[in-house]
């Protein structure tokens, strides 16, 4: 079967349970082929491998009953990074991409406002990390904040497993790829602590970001 027969059988199955067919169909698509959305277009004539077709085959049958596409495979895009996810953890939202980008903001003009100061960020309700992750991410990349100047962030959750999820994204976005040096720095930034709200919590931080479920 060719990628365009695949994607004309998927969007017609998911037609009767999926609000978006095509592009359940997409992401699969570049999911098991590692594939960008111009590479599908382009190669849409080319014969899916078997292995990877015995995935996509089962891949929706478990959307048609109604798994979302994130659950399926493992990895949710928020704020242009790839986060591990599963049924452990909510899937992150678009519109929290808002929140990610302001914090953004009010932590660069308190590290301007108080050069020196370490600041301590809570992430709370945490899940997956995308929110404290994402700031974090985006803080390594400007220049004129040397890491050893970075927030320390707090990221909590009352589930443990979840806080193996974010724990995992934090490895694979913030510390893949570093030196031991850096590692060490970066891992003095973070601390992941099971907690219900501020139960387990015996700090002042002066920022606190969250969007805990259904709020």
């Amino acid at each position: 079967m060719t990628i365009l027969e695949f994607k004309k059988q998927c969007i017609s199955t998911l037609s009767k349970t999926s609000p978006s067919p095509s592009l359940d169909a997409e992401v699969l698509l570049e999911y098991a082929l590692k594939l960008s959305k111009t590479q599908l277009l382009l190669d849409s004539n080319k014969e899916i491998p078997g292995e990877q077709l015995s995935w996509l085959n089962d891949a929706v049958q478990k959307r048609s009953t109604g798994l979302p596409v994130a659950y399926i495979t493992g990895i949710k895009e928020f704020y242009g990074y790839d986060f591990f996810v599963s049924p452990k953890v909510l899937i992150p939202k678009p519109d929290t991409e808002i929140l990610v980008e302001r914090a953004i903001e009010i932590i660069i003009e308190k590290i301007d406002a108080h050069p020196g100061k370490i600041l301590s960020v809570l992430d709370l309700c945490t899940g997956s990390g995308c929110i404290g992750l994402s700031v974090l991410k985006n803080l390594m990349k400007k220049i004129h904040i040397e890491p050893c100047s970075l927030p320390k962030f707090t990221l909590t959750d009352i589930s443990q497993d979840a806080l193996e999820i974010a724990r995992k994204n934090a490895d694979h976005l913030i510390l893949e790829g570093k030196s031991q040096a850096q590692k060490n720095l970066l891992e003095s930034k973070l601390s992941f602590i099971q907690s219900n709200l501020f139960e387990q919590l015996n700090y002042e931080y002066d920022v606190i970001l969250s969007k805990p479920p259904y709020i």
